[in-house]
């Protein structure tokens, strides 16, 4: 069972202030301990900077939280952690694919092979206000093929040096072997790309790729470049009929259930209080360690997903509690290894690293 730990706004909405009694902003702190929870924990990743905002901020424009830019604060945790993976959200709408590649190219060398990207489509009513741009007027089928192309010409871009490019042979004075690093030659419909990147390959070959589950018809485009899928399924029923359409176009795909927590004696409170304070519902757990450890052994012994995406309601209780007594459950049943058998995130999701498409 794969587990991930979402570390956006959840512990510092003005909601969960007030149900924790915790002070105002503070700061990148909490990120950095919240991150060294989640390894302690022995957790496969922390997920950065997903969207959280409610319908209805999103409608009034209303800020909904505080929102640290993601990539920099994966770069910041880099240094405070040694084996979790670290996977930040970058909404395409605002993407350049030669920017996206070596941004994360280099967050992959710094990390050991410790990134993922969150991809997806964040829409015009996340950005509006923020991003000016022609093209976030696109229709939803052209924003979409715009998407899909980008994300390709990234891989493209990732691929453009084999694993033999970076020699740097200090007798012979070579650098890179241009027999080994390659032009793309993109020309689609919406990127003009020549390449090659100016990053040596990443260490993973490719840094994970995590989309949000998307309507049926849409997830044949994105089949084969998505590494995890982030579900959010209201049944297991559906969560099983999710898995096995997505796995029939890629079997490589995780399939990972997004699920919101409140843990310990005082959980029911707690949930309590955060919808009196309007806090945003999603699917949700609520109760002891015990049960939660319960609850995802079922969904995963029923093969209704191959991990969760656990969103602690309020940081740092739900977190310590996941940490502290419901990964040992886990691992007690046999659900859980005891730590970290490889170096990189895709060692630690079982993923294969892939080849570059120019290598002979």
């Amino acid at each position: 069972m794969h587990l991930f730990a979402s570390l956006a706004a959840h512990g510092w909405h003005p909601a969960a202030w007030r149900v924790t009694g915790r002070p105002g902003f503070e700061g990148v702190a909490p990120f950095l301990q919240a991150a060294k929870t989640a390894e302690r924990g022995g957790l496969d990743a922390v997920l950065l900077g997903l969207p959280t905002a409610s319908q209805a901020a999103r409608a009034t424009g209303k800020l909904d939280g505080l929102h640290f830019d993601p990539l920099p604060l994966a770069g910041l945790l880099i240094g405070a952690t040694r084996h979790i993976g670290l996977c930040g959200h970058w909404p395409a709408d605002v993407a350049e694919p030669f920017h996206v590649a070596r941004v994360f190219a280099t967050l992959d060398h710094l990390s050991g092979g410790r990134m993922g990207w969150i991809a997806s489509l964040g829409g015009p009513a996340e950005l509006a206000g923020r991003f000016q741009r022609a093209d976030h007027n696109l229709g939803d089928a052209d924003a979409s093929a715009r998407f899909v192309e980008l994300i390709e010409v990234a891989r493209q871009l990732w691929d453009s040096w084999e694993d033999k490019g970076f020699v740097v042979d200090q007798a012979s004075g070579t650098f890179a072997d241009p027999g080994h690093v390659h032009p793309i030659e993109h020309a689609g419909r919406f990127f003009t790309v020549r390449g090659p990147l100016n990053v040596p390959r990443p260490v993973q070959g490719q840094p994970v790729i995590i989309h949000r589950d998307v309507p049926a018809p849409a997830r044949a485009d994105l089949a084969a470049s998505a590494d995890v899928v982030l579900g959010e399924p209201a049944t297991l029923a559906e969560a099983k009929a999710a898995r096995a359409a997505w796995q029939a176009l890629s079997p490589k795909v995780r399939y990972v259930v997004r699920l919101e927590v409140v843990l310990g004696e005082t959980a029911a409170k707690r949930a309590a209080e955060l919808d009196a304070m309007a806090a945003e519902r999603r699917l949700r757990f609520v109760g002891t360690p015990e049960q939660l450890t319960a609850h995802l052994a079922e969904w995963h012994v029923a093969g209704a997903c191959d991990g969760f995406d656990i969103l602690p309601a309020v940081m740092p209780v739900d977190l310590d509690l996941l940490a502290g007594e419901v990964v040992p459950r886990l691992r007690a049943r046999g659900l859980r290894p005891d730590g970290y058998d490889g170096r990189t995130l895709r060692e630690h999701l079982a993923l294969e690293r892939p080849l570059s498409r120019f290598a002979a």
